[in-house]
């Protein structure tokens, strides 16, 4: 895997590609079997794949993916048999294990894929190592999937595929990190100065327990504790409405929402200072406009919007502030400032391995994937109701979340597909129970409406 008749990619056979900074970080940053640098992606679709046919599509969409049929090395990765699986089908109420979803990115696999069938609606789970892609490419290679299955029985047209393309893999590194207008190398250096002192000061706040630390949870949950919090069409209308009047996005909206749930979680739980920090981590997509067909791979920044609690205190002028800062991240591409520190820091013998084990970065992860169906690279056909038709079943609804973190005990995401917002919510099986899990996530729901 892959053979020769999936037309190996550029990189088979030749010198292995080396990790990228932000990889390698990521590598480093995985020291624990409780904090896997996985990330979880669910499709529910109504109907179920063909098994064998879904089976081949997986497998010839990973060969289309050199980092994704690939093991970490030492420093550099590899093409390996070992970084792919099969894909595991589940019926009859199975459900798939912590040992099922495990990935690793130096003993493989690399990706894993899931169906479990449960009557009508159908769970296509991947499970992906960070090291070897972010969320967006991962979303375009499950498109990849799609449109490879609905072409092999018969329900697309094979001529119309699109392939990525791997000319860039060896320049993933280069991200975009062009800003609007020049600046004195002075005004630079204070900033890069000013915010790094942040980051480094501003220790956030950890979301608080509801249980004894138990790592029998990990079994108990199948090593994933997850919720999913679809809005309806007139909600989700509704929350749309509002950011356009207050001029915010969907993006701003559930962050301030997330910070101000975990700040009343917190003081219900506990008896923080008012003074702590809530941080949170917004990844960035850095891919340049001539990278914009690559294969999967890592091309985003990390922006931390942090916030103490008379902040967030009145909606009105914290959703004004989160917004100023969050299109001023994006615009003057600060969530690059990482990985030029990550860069920096790891010219340094070791100081990135002791980095990653004294800093906490954030409070929770909020990433916003928008349409997923948009980010398919084969435009599939969708029905009356919008909904992406992928040959004999239908895809409904998007949820996943972006890895865990010692300290950062929640991560989210946000998507919307048919006009209707999904929100998910991961929690550190550990330290919060399915009951904190469900509470944490309705509480985030209601805030966003509450505010509509």
């Amino acid at each position: 895997m892959p053979s020769k008749s999936n037309k190996p990619t550029e990189i088979d056979g030749g010198d292995p590609l080396p990790l990228s900074p932000f990889e390698q970080y990521m590598i480093c940053d995985e020291r624990l079997d409780s904090y896997p640098m996985s990330v979880a992606l669910h499709w529910a679709a109504l109907g179920e794949p063909r098994r064998d046919s879904f089976r081949k599509a997986f497998r010839e969409a990973i060969s289309w993916h050199p980092l994704l049929h690939s093991l970490v090395d030492h420093d550099v990765w590899r093409i390996s048999e070992n970084a792919v699986s099969d894909v595991q089908f589940f019926d009859n109420g199975d459900q798939p294990t912590a040992a099922d979803r495990r990935v690793d990115a130096r003993n493989g696999p690399t990706v894993r894929c899931n169906v479990i069938e449960q009557g009508e609606e159908t769970s296509i789970e991947f499970m992906f190592h960070h090291a070897a892609t972010d969320g967006v490419s991962f979303v375009e290679f499950c498109g990849d999937v799609f449109a490879i299955y609905a072409a092999s029985i018969g329900n697309f047209d094979p001529a119309k595929i699109r392939r990525p393309t791997h000319r860039y893999l060896t320049q993933r590194a280069n991200v975009d990190l062009a800003i609007p207008e020049p600046v004195s190398r002075s005004t630079a250096l204070k900033f890069t100065a000013k915010e790094s002192l942040r980051f480094v000061t501003r220790r956030a706040e950890t979301v608080a327990a509801d249980i004894e630390r138990d790592t029998t949870q990990r079994d108990r949950c199948g090593g994933l504790r997850m919720m999913e919090v679809p809005f309806n069409l007139e909600e989700s209308e509704r929350v749309f409405a509002a950011n356009t009047n207050g001029e915010a996005s969907l993006n701003e909206w559930a962050i301030l929402a997330l910070m101000r749930v975990i700040a009343k979680w917190n003081d219900d739980h506990n008896a923080p200072s008012r003074r702590g920090w809530l941080v949170t981590n917004m990844p960035v997509l850095l891919r340049p406009r001539k990278a914009v067909r690559i294969s999967a791979a890592n091309m985003i920044g990390y922006g931390f919007l942090a916030r103490q609690r008379d902040g967030i205190e009145d909606w009105d002028s914290a959703i004004q502030s989160l917004t100023e800062e969050s299109r001023f991240i994006q615009r003057w591409k600060v969530a690059g400032m990482f990985l030029n520190g990550v860069a920096a820091v790891r010219r340094i013998p070791g100081a990135l391995f002791f980095a990653t084990r004294t800093t906490r970065p954030a409070t929770c992860v909020v990433t916003n994937i928008g349409d997923p169906t948009r980010r398919f690279r084969n435009k599939l056909p969708l029905d009356e109701r919008g909904r992406t038709i992928v040959g004999n079943f239908k895809l409904t609804r998007l949820s996943g979340s972006p890895p865990l973190r010692p300290g950062t005990h929640v991560s989210s995401s946000i998507n919307t597909m048919g006009g209707k917002i999904n929100l998910s919510l991961r929690v550190m099986p550990d330290f919060l129970s399915q009951n904190a899990a469900n509470k944490l996530a309705s509480m985030w729901k209601q805030e966003m409406i509450v505010h509509s």
